[in-house]
């Protein structure tokens, strides 16, 4: 079993953040709008596609740090510039004259989402710290020793890294659909469960 961990990579300082634990779950969407037309006094109204909104992604990570005198606050700090403007250490000192405009703060992005790192707008970054160590809570200006991280991602379907994954998922697509069809004829010609281990070995296809 593999030990790596994936990684999240923050596009305006371009430092990288290694998963102390993989995300269990990530959750993805992707609306579909329509228009409705009115129909007064019809059985139903007629819809007109519109287009697609851009992929959204959530997930939770975790940090957890029971040594460090500081606990999990370099984490903290991490994950807050992404819900902050992130000007540089030159940007900063401009800033005391004036208000400035800052990009979107952006991430690269790749596990359980897509076969290549993406590029993702942050739309959402929610931090909850706990500051419980052995059930104690320790020291006068309360350490942090774990937080929990919830990410919500658009994604920057306009990349050319976008249009790269996209040809891999078309092969994705149709290996998925030959493997489905194989599933079935298995089970219905030799009564396999499709969920039987090694079911699309071509060893089993022998005497159709």
């Amino acid at each position: 079993m593999s030990r790596g961990h994936g990684m999240i990579i923050n596009l305006n300082s371009y430092l990288p953040w290694i998963f102390d634990l993989n995300p269990q779950e990530i959750d993805t969407s992707k609306k579909i709008n329509y228009f409705t037309a009115p129909n007064i006094g019809g059985s139903y109204h007629e819809k007109f596609f519109t287009g697609f909104e851009n992929k959204e992604v959530s997930l939770r990570l975790e940090s957890i740090d029971m040594e460090s005198a500081t606990g999990v606050n370099d984490t903290i700090a991490y994950f807050e510039e992404l819900r902050e403007p992130a000007p540089g250490l030159l940007g900063i000192a401009g800033s005391f004259f004036g208000n400035e405009n800052f990009p979107p703060p952006q991430v690269s992005f790749q596990f359980g989402v897509s076969i290549i790192p993406l590029t993702w707008d942050v739309l959402d970054v929610q931090i909850k710290a706990n500051m419980n160590s052995d059930l104690l809570l320790r020291g006068i200006i309360g350490v942090p020793k774990r937080c929990v991280i919830d990410l919500k991602l658009s994604l920057d379907e306009s990349d050319i890294l976008f249009k790269s994954n996209q040809i891999a998922k078309k092969a994705l697509a149709v290996k998925g659909s030959v493997t489905s069809i194989l599933k079935e004829a298995l089970s219905r010609s030799k009564g396999v469960k499709k969920s039987s281990p090694g079911i699309t070995n071509p060893a089993r296809f022998k005497g159709f």
